[in-house]
């Protein structure tokens, strides 16, 4: 059989499913079968909400990284080589490496695409900027993991949003009234609206570009070309470098 991509998504459910249509969107084919073998598995009960997993300070026998290596598990049996868990804050250090290391151990042949890595590497390698804004939940920034990756990418700034705005951002994810967790789809116009306030102030103090950190964000996002700079969405990217693992040819330009 050809080469597997799989997505880990119920990270949340809405975001994995964008993820695979970023796939699907991205990938030269006319036919069904000129598309690339593609398994998607949302699981969520598996998984435990990251952000509370990295604030709440949980017994490590409830990290998130035991549900998300089961999931790899599955779709590595299901014949899937080549893997990314549709998560942002999955990514921090304290989840995403004990994850990575029991596939290192134990799923012999399977590669993980690093979301945030890739994107980092992305915004070093192909635009050139040096102001980066980002946008993502408490868990992420508390953690530091995009100011790690881009750290390693010289000569750019990650502009990130003050307390307040930090939790209005959250806020416009998790809350049960009008988040996008609880609103997928669709998205309610005041998450819309509180994320289009936020870009416009990285925007105001200076950002060339914005990462959308949080996979549902791009959710709450209908048109790019209403901004007034670049939005980038790691998990965007993260599908495309699937793609050209899987099988460059398939790439779409």
């Amino acid at each position: 059989m050809k080469p597997v991509i799989g997505v880990i998504g119920g990270v949340g459910p809405y975001a994995g499913l964008d993820f695979v249509r970023n796939i699907f969107d991205n990938t030269r084919a006319v036919t069904d079968q000129e598309h690339l073998n593609t398994v998607l598995i949302s699981c969520p009960s598996l998984i435990p909400d990251r952000t509370d997993f990295l604030l709440n300070k949980h017994d490590e026998k409830d990290n998130p990284a035991y549900g998300m290596f089961a999931c790899a598990k599955m779709l590595y049996d299901a014949g899937a080589r080549f893997v990314t868990v549709a998560c942002n804050t999955a990514h921090a250090a304290p989840i995403f490496g004990p994850y990575s290391a029991m596939v290192a151990e134990k799923l012999p042949g399977l590669t993980i695409v690093n979301m945030l890595e890739t994107c980092a590497s992305y915004v070093r390698e192909a635009l050139g900027f040096t102001r980066i804004g980002l946008l993502a939940t408490r868990g992420t920034h508390v953690s530091g993991v995009y100011r790690e990756y881009f750290k390693a990418a010289e000569g750019i700034t990650l502009l990130e949003p003050d307390n307040e705005e930090q939790e209005a951002v959250h806020d416009l994810i998790y809350n049960k009234e009008y988040g996008i967790k609880a609103h997928s789809s669709p998205v309610s116009p005041r998450a819309k609206e509180t994320l289009s306030k936020a870009i416009l102030t990285l925007a105001g103090r200076g950002a060339e570009a914005v990462v959308l950190g949080c996979t549902e964000l791009p959710l709450a996002v209908e048109k790019k070309a209403d901004f007034p700079l670049p939005l980038l969405n790691p998990a965007l990217i993260a599908a495309r470098r699937l793609i050209t693992l899987a099988d460059p040819g398939k790439l779409a330009g």
